[in-house]
């Protein structure tokens, strides 16, 4: 994650310094969404899920929150939403906040017997790629004419070299030369070329990667400032370094030059590459679709509704509370026959945590499932707690120093002395998330295996029996 551009982007929207933005979309009535809202809290957003989990309606939608500048390129749900032999679009309403400069405004699409918009639509540059651009050059309808006859070129549209170079970097080859011809044959029509060290490449011979990166970033060259940007299925035919790469290239894009993205997306590199206000999850369940902020890019990619899942889901922040739980568990006497019916998924921060175990005390969603919040957390409905009032590394170390560190000298195969004092210098630190990469460090093990050995001493010698069977007996009871 480039955390310093994301940072200099959040620094700027905390600002205001973005004078267009699209703030939220509310869905009603259209392909299984009945009044949930999409808030966009971070100028590049990317929302995930499953197919059929409705990233593609919303995105269709958010399209038709503006009319373009150029008017004739404006989008309309009568476009997108149509009603056929087999479909009936009818009591639809897309309800629509836009912040422009210091005004907030409200205002909604509907459709009964036909589509009717409010009296003044509000004016922006808004584009759409989706995932038809993978097509190979020579299989879109007119090109096959062009490369059997073109003998020349009549114009040349070159891409500047900064943004070569991003492409360069994109794909991970350097491009001497980047540019777009319209052949002799039909001047409507450009052909993208490619110089490499072996000579210049036409989008008929290119590599399907290189064939739609390039089309992207000549479009981006030209977008004007202050426009929304829609990306259906971004990671489209780049492997995932190559995903990283263009999420870093989309990052500086849109502060450079204030453009609002949106994205759809099944890739969790393209998530590890956004901050946390920046993921949206599409959720499927039997009641509707629900709407999950900031979640963990492994939860977004987790395949949650298969038929194979365990009996009982536990949610946690991340791994670090994943392995409390799971050896409080493992301290017990029935271990072996809660634990395989068991699935630990590390879902992102405790407002994900108290959202997904409001959901499935709710019955909200398509399986049985638990919350577990740190210790630092208030309580919520369908959530447990781990124990202690602060974060789980505080809590062990802390545990743990005032047992004289336990049995932690012979865990660790180590000398008293010298492992004391790593332990309490470390506790030094301000940041308690950097404790157990530092103590790895200089034990020369990894941040996990010192981690999970200290849990295993606190679990033993500082966590009270009556807790761990009061945290066993509310995960077998929810597994009757």
């Amino acid at each position: 994650m480039q955390t310093r551009e994301i940072a200099r982007i959040s620094d700027q929207y905390q600002q205001g310094l973005w004078p267009q933005f699209l703030e939220s979309i509310e869905i009603n009535g259209l392909r299984g969404w009945s009044g949930q809202t999409i808030n966009f809290n971070f100028p590049v957003v990317a929302i995930a899920g499953e197919n059929g989990s409705g990233k593609s309606t919303v995105l269709k939608s958010i399209a038709c929150a503006y009319e373009n500048v150029e008017k004739n390129k404006t989008y309309y749900p009568s476009t997108f939403f149509i009603s056929t032999h087999w479909d009936t679009i009818e009591g639809v309403t897309l309800s629509y906040r836009i912040r422009q400069g210091t005004s907030t405004h409200s205002f909604s699409f509907k459709k009964n017997a036909k589509w009717s918009y409010p009296e003044k639509r509000y004016k922006r540059d808004v584009y759409i790629f989706d995932i038809s651009r993978t097509l190979p050059l020579d299989a879109t309808a007119g090109y096959a004419k062009i490369a059997k006859q073109a003998t020349g070129e009549i114009a040349n549209n070159q891409i500047s070299e900064e943004y070569r170079n991003w492409l360069s970097y994109i794909l991970h080859r350097e491009y001497k030369n980047a540019r777009f011809a319209k052949p002799d044959v039909d001047n409507k029509k450009e052909i993208g070329l490619l110089e490499r060290e072996f000579g210049e490449i036409s989008q008929f011979h290119q590599g399907a990667g290189e064939d739609t990166t390039l089309d992207l970033v000549q479009a981006l060259q030209s977008i004007p400032n202050n426009s929304l940007l829609i990306i259906d299925e971004v990671e489209a035919s780049l492997h995932p370094k190559a995903q990283r790469r263009l999420i870093r290239f989309l990052l500086w894009f849109s502060r450079q030059k204030r453009v609002q993205i949106i994205l759809s997306t099944h890739s969790p590199y393209v998530l590890q590459e956004l901050p946390k206000e920046a993921r949206i999850l599409l959720h499927p369940s039997p009641t509707g679709i629900n709407v999950v902020y900031g979640i963990s890019p492994e939860f977004a990619m987790s395949r949650l509704d298969e038929d194979d899942q365990p009996e009982l889901q536990l949610f946690v922040e991340d791994k670090s509370s994943e392995v409390m739980i799971r050896e409080i568990i493992r301290s017990t006497d029935i271990t072996d026959d809660i634990i395989r019916r068991l699935s630990f998924i590390d879902v992102g921060p405790a407002n994900v945590v108290r959202l997904l175990g409001a959901l499935a005390i709710n019955k909200k969603l398509p399986y049985k499932a638990l919350g577990v919040l740190d210790g630092d957390c208030d309580e919520s409905p369908g959530c447990i707690k781990l124990p202690g009032d602060s974060a789980p590394e505080i809590v062990v170390f802390k545990g743990l120093k005032e047992k004289n560190w336990g049995n932690l000298p012979e865990r660790f195969g180590m000398g008293a002395g010298n492992l004391f004092t790593v332990l309490e210098e470390v506790m030094l630190e301000p940041d308690h998330h950097t404790w157990t990469r530092i103590v790895g460090d200089k034990l020369r093990t990894s941040s996990n295996s010192v981690w999970e050995t200290m849990v295993k001493e606190w679990v033993q010698i500082c966590l009270a029996d009556d807790y761990k069977e009061s945290i066993c007996t509310v995960i077998k009871d929810m597994l009757v």
